[in-house]
């Protein structure tokens, strides 16, 4: 599906659901990024949810949110070029400084609401960690716009106790 899309070429899948697809991928001999996209001729409904998504993340874009480097939308699909973050999640990988990661989580979820939105999906696969072992929000397809925060603030403290646990 990538090759469809100027030039990408996938490397590696990292989720599929129906409507999209989550790859690594690159151009060339370029640095892996993040394909997320919809499959040639896909309906109406999941190329809104991508463009969604970006805009979301237009409006987040800073640290610890991965960084949106591209929107592709043409010839009826849509894709969304995300930096790679390339240390992995933290429901695969402990993090070596909990109390730092869980500073950096508060702030950028607290920033997230002071903008109007809501994640929706705050869980450990949806938490990356840099090359530094600090955590990048991702997975910000379910963020929608909402003053309405308690569900984040659950997930949140679910999330800061996996933090310290590393269960």
């Amino acid at each position: 599906m990538a090759e469809a899309l100027s030039g990408w070429s996938s490397e590696a899948p990292f989720a599929a659901r129906p409507g999209r697809v989550v790859l690594r991928a690159r151009r060339g001999r370029g640095p892996p990024v993040v394909l997320k996209a919809t499959p040639p001729g896909a309906r109406w409904s999941d190329r809104s949810a991508l463009r969604r998504e970006a805009r979301g993340l237009e409006a987040l874009q800073g640290e610890a949110v991965v960084e949106l480097l591209d929107v592709i939308d043409r010839r009826g699909q849509t894709a969304l070029v995300l930096g790679f973050v390339p240390a992995g999640t933290i429901d695969r990988r402990p993090v070596p400084e909990p109390e730092a990661a869980a500073h950096r989580l508060r702030a950028v979820v607290d920033r997230l609401h002071r903008a109007g939105h809501v994640h929706g999906a705050l869980r450990p696969e949806h938490v990356a960690l840099d090359a530094d072992g600090l955590p990048v929000l991702v997975g910000f397809g379910s963020t929608r716009r909402s003053t309405a925060t308690t569900p984040d603030d659950t997930a949140l403290a679910d999330l800061l106790h996996h933090l310290r646990s590393g269960a």
